[in-house]
């Protein structure tokens, strides 16, 4: 919040902090589903179905794909609500070493890997940060989106994207890139949060 008032030059009233929070609120949640990740560091378990790998690529029986990023420590893996210490990390994958897959007539449900895990950042990457507060900037500026006004002699013109599109809270396509770079691209299923 004192961020968006030094950058804004002003002292908010109570209301206007309320609002100025709201809005930061809203511009988080723009970004977290554009990059699909939950940005600031935080602890979650998830189950998730192992996949079989090639044994001899990986050296292990499956994997599970971790979704958050960037992992920072595996703290718990349990699958089929068996602790094991049987595992390691490869970027946001998840090797499990040793397990035997069910035999028909259960072959066809493959083991749940139960994993509690802690990602993200702390302090959010100053890029995401900035892209926030301009969106709330905006609309925080220019509330009704006005491309130009006039008031006595004098004439205010606004920043508008070469598309034209009033923004608001949303993101500009130079912000989508500048966020690529923390956006996962391939999605992964959850089962289940515990």
């Amino acid at each position: 919040m004192a961020d968006l008032a030094t950058l804004l030059g002003r002292t908010f009233t109570p209301q206007q902090e309320l609002q100025a929070q709201a809005l930061l609120d809203q511009a988080s949640s723009v970004v977290r589903a554009y990059v699909r990740q939950d940005i600031t560091k935080a602890t979650t378990t998830d189950t998730f179905t192992m996949r079989r790998v090639d044994a001899l690529r990986y050296g292990c029986a499956g994997m599970v794909t971790l979704p958050q990023r960037p992992i920072e420590s595996v703290t718990s893996v349990q699958v089929n609500g068996v602790e094991t210490a049987d595992w390691w990390l490869d970027g946001n994958e998840l090797l499990l070493r040793a397990w035997s897959w069910a035999r028909p007539p259960a072959a066809h449900q493959p083991p749940q890997a139960t994993v509690t895990y802690t990602h993200g950042w702390d302090p959010v990457p100053g890029d995401i940060a900035a892209i926030v507060m301009q969106a709330v900037n905006r609309v925080m500026v220019n509330p009704s989106q006005l491309r130009s006004e006039t008031v006595g002699g004098e004439s205010v013109t606004y920043l508008i994207p070469t598309t034209g599109e009033a923004l608001g809270i949303l993101l500009s396509k130079t912000e989508m890139r500048v966020l690529d770079r923390y956006r996962r691209t391939s999605a992964t299923v959850r089962i289940r949060s515990v």
